[in-house]
């Protein structure tokens, strides 16, 4: 005689697990996208400073030059998107786990947040790579050794490019956080329960450190410093619809749209540092 076990159905859902946002430290809302899909950003030329010439006559001061500028253009590109249906019979018959706003934090936490965390952090890194901020130190494996000592020189060559100290934000991969949790005690007592709520875990020379999913990474880095002032992230456009029951559908039709970028000020780019793996 055949033995039929007994089963029990679970009206909670099992999902998938995601760290959360990670970049919202390391960039700023700085400028404007209202009405325009892109911005012009003036930066005034410096002067030459010279030598005052008391016997100058009407240039004393040197010869007068017009102030000039750069300008960068900022063109938003990420227009992001997607579309799931619940038919009402698959609600009915699934003990009514499709819940859409429940579908979409699902989804927000798992897909559009580790997408923008890694686009901004590869925006940076390439930006950073155009400018030679991945040769401070020179590329190799991270170890207990190496990673603090690696750390400090990094840290204080964008301290000799005369980036702002106060704010500084590191990116690491676990295993560099590993490594640096064998090699010196982090100094979090100074933390605040914002930090902490952020995901700052502690900090270094000041720096406050956050841990990044290595997937969330570009390939073969495992650090990168920077400041918020350095890049800029807008998102322009967030917009979630719900359509119950449209034409041809008996149900819901679910519609995300992401508008987004991400830029780097090649004005500050000195304040980034990079560590490759190779």
């Amino acid at each position: 005689m055949a033995v039929n076990l007994a089963s029990k159905f679970e009206k909670k859902t099992s999902e998938a697990i995601s760290a959360g946002r990670k970049t919202k430290l390391v960039t700023n809302q700085n400028w404007s996208w209202d009405g325009v899909n892109a911005i012009n950003v003036y930066t005034l030329t410096d002067p030459v400073m010279g030598d005052y010439n008391v016997n100058g006559g009407s240039a004393r001061y040197g010869s007068a030059t017009e102030v000039e500028d750069t300008i960068q253009t900022f063109t938003l590109s990420r227009d992001r998107a997607w579309t799931k249906t619940i038919d009402k019979s698959n609600y009915q018959d699934s003990m009514m786990v499709r819940k859409p706003g429940k579908y979409l934090a699902q989804a927000t936490k798992n897909v559009t947040i580790p997408e923008i965390d890694t686009y901004v952090i590869q925006t940076i890194v390439t930006a950073g790579e155009a400018a030679g901020r991945d040769g401070i130190v020179a590329g190799a494996a991270t170890t207990a050794t190496n990673a603090y000592v690696n750390f400090l020189e990094i840290n204080a060559d964008i301290s000799d490019k005369e980036c702002p100290v106060e704010g500084r934000v590191a990116l690491l991969t676990p295993a560099y956080v590993n490594f640096i949790k064998q090699s010196t005690l982090l100094d979090s007592s100074d933390l605040s329960y914002k930090d902490k709520k952020s995901g700052v875990m502690g900090k270094i020379d000041g720096v406050k450190l956050v841990e990044v999913p290595s997937a969330r990474m570009p390939a073969n880095t495992d650090l990168v410093i920077t400041h918020p002032s350095v890049t800029t992230s807008p998102e322009k456009l967030v917009d979630y619809t719900l359509h119950k029951n449209p034409v041809g559908v008996s149900g819901d039709v679910l519609e995300y749209r992401h508008r987004y970028d991400s830029f780097v000020d090649t004005n500050r780019v000195n304040c980034v540092g990079i560590h490759k793996t190779v």
